[in-house]
């Protein structure tokens, strides 16, 4: 665009960030917000706050992500907390991570996004007794963590599956395809890891 003098705006500068995010090319990200005021009088808006945090915290750089949060001319929502909270599961920053799911629940109360990721966070960790203490929380508080779901077509039928849903009227047949896919999978090398479900059934 610059090639052809073409203005860049903000949302073209949303593009490039997010690209920037999704490449690990973090010093390019900082040098183009750097970029917005002093070359092409942008303003951040909430938007590249949120890109750039993103792209900070994809890169493991979690305390400069913190302080750009703390530094927003604007409130950073649930966007950029949810960002820094999910990258802090990814690179097990578990204390930064309580601190973004405080901040989420503040704007979010109801949302079981930020138990969850928490809870798996202890997981990790076998912080067993927190897990359980999230559980807790999550009861008390009255919030719902929604079954994952997914559904295929087949034959212009739908089927609609929910975790923990055993109604499908083929259940033991798609139970019995995938012990077959799970045995040829520990074949070629696949471990499962008993942690991953210890405390996912309530």
């Amino acid at each position: 665009m610059l090639a052809c003098w073409e203005k860049l705006d903000h949302v073209t500068m949303i593009g490039v960030l997010y690209a920037c995010s999704h490449a690990g090319l973090v010093e390019e990200g900082r040098l183009y917000v750097s970029s917005m005021t002093k070359n092409h009088s942008l303003i951040p808006e909430k938007d590249h706050y949120s890109c750039m945090v993103d792209l900070l915290g994809r890169a493991g750089c979690l305390n400069e992500a913190r302080n750009l949060i703390k530094t927003m001319p604007m409130n950073p929502g649930a966007v950029v907390w949810g960002s820094l909270l999910a990258d802090c599961k990814v690179h097990g920053e578990i204390e930064m991570g309580k601190h973004a799911a405080k901040k989420l629940l503040e704007i979010k109360p109801r949302n079981s996004g930020p138990y969850i990721l928490l809870s798996n966070m202890y997981v990790e960790v076998g912080r067993w007794g927190d897990v359980v203490r999230m559980r807790k929380v999550m009861r008390q508080q009255g919030v719902i963590k929604q079954p994952g779901c997914s559904w295929i077509e087949v034959e212009r039928k739908v089927n609609v599956f929910l975790a923990k849903d055993r109604r499908h009227p083929h259940k033991n047949r798609i139970y019995s395809v995938l012990k077959m896919l799970t045995e040829e999978m520990k074949l070629v090398g696949y471990i499962s890891d008993a942690n991953d479900f210890k405390f996912y059934d309530e």
